[in-house]
């Protein structure tokens, strides 16, 4: 056998050796933190939408470690602990590496493996029983991540119903600023800032682009003096590094923002130059609307003082280029749109430019549903929903309702999901496929605001030059390079979906010409205008990245042109008190949610992070614990309308006395035994050294949430549920 395969070697490789191609040698590089010498690949993480280069550094056919990316202008070297825990997710002994097939009733947990083909079978038999083009709204994809063979795919089958989770989750600021901008999405350059006023972010923490934003930001404020002051119900990580944490009453942001405006224009601190010519409003107009909302009004609401909030707002207007920024503390709560348009409206105050924002790219889709609660709302039969590392079952607000929905066929007749593991919405599956992780994927991103093209190549499950040549890809006379394959059998989402267009035929194949991801994005590489600039795909593997233009690594943003669309703010958005909030009693909460910085669907059953934070404790108020006889570290019982938990309390001075705060992200009851917190033998031999049994697994806030829709956008808030507390 070796030598028939060192014969057919030959031939392939012209008469010359693997050693003679210097396309094969390996890149070394010395890890920083083991000093080894390895074998180092640039790739870029995918457990967020931030973008960040890394290293994979691979000790023979293993990747071993994952670093920052020093070069990436990015992160420039930084990174996550999710994305140093992005090794848990491949070698996970728990991952789902195999297709099965329900087989006994739904929910019940019996299932059989089957081979690819069946599961390309039984996917093809449920498509081909519906009308294409007529009867497609009741095909629901739901999408946890985005990628172009899928959307494509998607386009081919007319299919209109979609949840876009990662859109979903930005839908509330997204409209807000496309309301008064003609943007979507505004990421703000922290480089040039000298005062932030930060309305419910935590960008130190969590963010949309995690590391960048937070790695700049950072640079403000010790190389450029920036003062920051946060307003948060709780005090996170990025309000106990401001200059002032105001600690905020639940849902009264708009109103704070609302008052400092008012105190602006009424000080003649407005930049009555940048209104007349960026705006479509006046500064007597401004003056008129805002008088309804004095500081004195806001202290009455929010519990803070008038003059805390004229003199942030004086300092606001003075201390210039000033930025307002809004998070998901209050782009989440009922009244989100209206609050984040109140935020950014400080900014065209006091002139902030929109040359001082980087605008995101917008892909725009026939229809996008607010989560599965649109389908159980409106009453719909759905034939086929599938699931792409998405799990509404856990992660959706009152998800009970959810779960119910799903386990009823005759609503929804048909479940498929893929994805990495066994998670809540895959136990209620009929047919569950299993994903290849961001590791083990070739994906090309775009970052706009520096701007920078990414290349995310496999760096894991390195395949021998004998497993290359038995490979029914392999083209005899083709030179042996480098090749990668998921583990187990777990596919790409591309090639999952070239592979159903295939056997669908017809006009849903057209577009699909390309035999697998690797064809598709080098031939997509190839068509770019800028190719030969930065040397095409070979270049790319090789830096994982490529800087357009001069190679500045500052952050890029249009200028500022006087012909843009004049900014929206004709009608101040106005202050309505949330109508959840009904006379309290001592032990009435408004219950707040978090994430954390470990936070990523894919990184539930990671054992390091799981290490670090397993549960979570609720947070409480010092002197409202008092008032209720708790102490650190007492069983509660919190309770709403939807459900009854129990977990501990941390008591402490970081939250406003009328809430209590829960991390999003635990209490699982699948996905696996490390985030269920139960230590087991297997082939990794931590997992049977796993000590954290006895503190347990944490408590799902999204069973608590009673969800109330914004009136503009029709988003579920996840913010300021009435929730009881009692002391067990």
């Amino acid at each position: 056998m070796k030598t028939g395969l060192a014969c057919l070697a030959g031939t392939a490789l012209d008469g010359k050796t693997l050693q003679e191609y210097p396309s094969l040698k390996s890149k070394r590089a010395v890890s920083r933190t083991s000093l080894k010498t390895l074998r180092a690949i640039p790739t870029t993480c995918g457990l967020c939408e931030a973008g960040c280069g890394i290293l994979a550094y691979l000790d023979g056919d293993r990747c071993v470690q994952i670093l920052g990316n020093p070069d990436h202008p990015v992160n420039k070297g930084g990174i996550c602990a999710k994305g140093i825990a992005g090794l848990n997710l491949v070698y996970d002994p728990e991952r789902l590496l195999f297709p099965l097939k329900r087989i006994g009733q739904r929910g019940e947990g019996r299932w059989t493996r089957i081979t690819w083909d069946e599961a390309h079978e039984i996917m093809i038999s449920h498509i081909r029983q519906l009308n294409l083009g007529s009867q497609n709204s009741n095909f629901v994809f739901d999408l946890g991540q985005s990628d172009p063979l899928l959307d494509r795919f998607i386009q081919a089958m007319e299919i209109p119903s979609i949840i876009d989770r990662p859109a979903l989750n930005r839908k509330n600021r997204e409209l807000a600023f496309r309301m008064m901008t003609g943007s979507s999405l505004l990421t703000p350059d922290f480089g040039r800032i000298r005062t932030i006023l930060n309305f419910g972010a935590n960008p130190f923490a969590h963010h949309d682009q995690f590391i960048g934003v937070a790695r700049r930001l950072m640079k403000a404020r010790t190389e450029n003096g920036a003062k920051l002051f946060s307003f948060d119900v709780r005090m996170s990580e990025t309000a106990a590094k401001s200059d002032l944490w105001i600690p905020v009453k639940s849902g009264t942001d708009g109103i704070l923002a609302l008052a400092m405006a008012h105190t602006i224009v009424k000080n003649d601190l407005a930049d009555t130059n940048f209104i007349s010519r960026r705006t479509n409003t006046s500064l007597s107009i401004l003056k008129s609307q805002l008088s309804d909302y004095p500081p004195s009004r806001a202290e009455e609401e929010s519990g803070i003082k008038a003059s805390v909030i004229e003199n942030i707002a004086v300092e606001f207007a003075t201390r210039k280029p000033s930025v307002a920024i809004a998070g998901g503390g209050v782009s989440d709560q009922k009244h989100g749109v209206r609050n984040v348009r109140s935020v950014f409206l400080l900014n065209w105050l006091v002139g902030t430019p929109q040359s001082m924002f980087s605008r995101s790219i917008e892909i725009q889709k026939k229809k996008t549903l607010d989560g599965t609660r649109d389908l159980i709302d409106s009453g719909s039969t759905v034939n086929i929903y599938l699931s792409y590392k998405t799990n509404p079952v856990f992660d959706e607000s009152d998800n009970q309702t959810v779960k119910q929905f799903f386990n009823d066929e005759t609503k929804v007749n048909f479940l498929a999901v893929l994805d990495t593991h066994m998670t809540e919405t895959a136990m209620l599956a009929d047919l569950v496929l299993p994903a290849a992780t961001y590791l083990e994927s070739w994906g090309l991103e775009y970052v706009p605001s520096l701007p920078v093209l990414n290349l995310r190549q496999p760096v894991v499950s390195l395949q021998g030059p004998a497993k290359i040549l038995r490979s029914p890809d392999f083209e005899v006379g083709k030179v042996i390079d480098p090749s990668f394959l998921p583990r187990g059998e777990a596919k790409e989402v591309g090639n999952v979906c070239i592979e159903w267009a295939r056997r669908i035929g017809g006009k849903v194949r057209t577009g699909f010409s390309a035999k697998n991801t690797l064809e598709f994005y080098s031939q997509k590489i190839k068509q770019m205008p800028d190719t030969e600039v930065f040397g095409g795909f070979k270049s790319l593997k090789n830096t994982g990245f490529w800087i357009e233009g001069s190679g500045d690594q500052s952050l890029k943003t249009p200028p500022e042109k006087t012909d843009l669309d004049k900014i929206n703010i004709k009608t101040v958005p106005g202050y309505q008190t949330d109508d959840s909030k009904t006379t309290k009693t001592n032990s009435d909460f408004f219950l707040t949610t978090y994430r954390t910085g470990f936070y990523a669907n894919e990184t539930m059953n990671s054992k390091w992070l799981r290490e670090i934070a397993h549960d979570n404790p609720l947070w409480i108020n010092r002197s409202a614990a008092k008032d209720l006889g708790i102490q650190n570290g007492d069983l509660l019982r919190i309770s709403s309308e939807n459900a009854s938990l129990i977990t501990r309390a941390l008591v402490t001075d970081r939250i406003h006395p009328e809430s209590v705060a829960l991390a999003q992200g635990f209490g699982h009851t699948a996905t696996g035994r490390i985030a269920k917190a139960e230590k087991f033998k297997s082939s990794d031999g931590d997992t049977s050294l796993l000590w954290w049994e006895k503190e347990g697994k944490g408590i799902n806030p999204n069973e608590l949430i009673v969800g109330h829709r914004d009136p503009t956008s029709g988003v579920f808030s996840t913010k300021n549920t009435p929730v009881k507390i009692e002391k067990i």
